[in-house]
């Protein structure tokens, strides 16, 4: 599958509009740990959204903003709701998943509707309205393919994942490329960063959590390669694309750090931190990945893995990380036992 962005082929498949255009209304379905962050930088950007979530959680409160965007309560599993009737958007944006793979595998048949039936249907949605869709991918597509710092991971590259939640995205991924009119994908990188709706079952809000609050951090193996990437950089990222009409697959991620690596950048910043290795377990996970795509475009990261560690370090929610509301994985169980968060 290709994705080149030249010729008159390229520019029907995805839309291609004039530089500078801008986009009025944007469509934002689920309202997670990006999904608060992309409403922010919409705001920032003096745009307008309407956000749905199935506030599957329970946390989410329905209702308008001072600006007027608003936020309802609906599902993408849900076909004859609110949200397959709403038209009045531009882009629509869409993260709604559960995510990670011990999230997934909590209730596996649900992580299958919620992240492949949903999604098809929000691609249907967009079709019909005769909108673009970003799709929110991800890197672990990549699974554990050969890469080296000199020899990247390429969006054209081949993808394989080879855990549970890789292989929803996977799906999720196929429907849009070969099924949307109008499409842009990112494929993140391991994200982080400070959010209204905090996660800290990702690897570096957890090592900082860690380092803050017990001065260790302990790391499984360590030589994995990750990309990783800044949430409010996602939020500009689909911004400026949707401004531009740009459409595409494209690898983003502002830096590739082993996991190893990325414990002495955070022992760098918290000095007292104390990191041990351990080689017992490995991760078979490896990828490397090149945002020379985006780059090209002119696109611009702002913000560093170095940022991210400092901002969350210092956040009011790190000093009780460990509650079930910042685990994925936690909430899922919860849910499927039936457990009001």
């Amino acid at each position: 599958m290709t994705s080149g962005l030249t010729g008159t082929s390229s520019e029907k498949r995805f839309g291609k509009q004039k530089t500078g255009d801008r986009m009025k209304k944007f469509l934002i379905v689920g309202s997670g740990y990006i999904g608060k962050v992309i409403e922010d930088e919409i705001r920032k950007a003096g745009h307008a959204f309407t956000t749905f979530d199935n506030n599957l959680l329970g946390l989410q409160k329905p209702g308008k903003d001072e600006a007027g965007n608003e936020t309802i309560m609906d599902d993408s599993l849900n076909e004859n709701g609110p949200l397959s009737k709403f038209t009045n958007y531009d882009v629509m944006i869409n993260t709604a998943a559960v995510v990670g793979d011990p999230a997934c595998l909590v209730d596996t048949r649900f992580a299958l509707q919620n992240n492949c039936v949903g999604t098809r249907n929000m691609v249907e949605k967009a079709n019909r309205d005769g909108k673009r869709i970003i799709h929110l991918s991800t890197c672990s597509l990549y699974g554990a393919e050969k890469c080296t710092e000199e020899n990247p991971l390429k969006e054209a590259d081949h993808t394989f994942p080879i855990d549970f939640y890789g292989q929803t995205k996977f799906q999720q991924e196929r429907f849009v490329t070969e099924r949307a009119k109008l499409y842009t994908v990112f494929r993140l990188g391991t994200a982080y960063g400070q959010s209204p709706r905090m996660r800290y079952d990702l690897v570096i809000p957890t090592f900082t959590a860690k380092a803050v609050n017990e001065g260790k951090i302990t790391v499984f193996g360590g030589d994995q390669w990750r990309p990783f990437i800044h949430i409010r950089d996602v939020a500009r990222a689909v911004i400026w694309f949707s401004e531009r009409g740009i459409g595409g697959i494209f690898n983003l991620a502002s830096e590739n750090l082993t996991i190893k690596q990325l414990a002495y950048l955070i022992k760098e910043s918290l000095t007292e931190t104390k990191v041990e290795i351990n080689d017992m377990i490995q991760d078979p996970r490896n990828y490397i990945v090149s945002s020379d795509k985006v780059r090209r475009l002119n696109f611009e990261f702002k913000y560093d893995v170095k940022y991210g560690i400092k901002e969350m370090a210092e956040a009011k929610t790190i000093k009780e990380y460990d509650r079930a509301i910042y685990h994925n994985d936690k909430l899922a169980t919860l849910k499927k036992m039936g457990i009001k968060i």
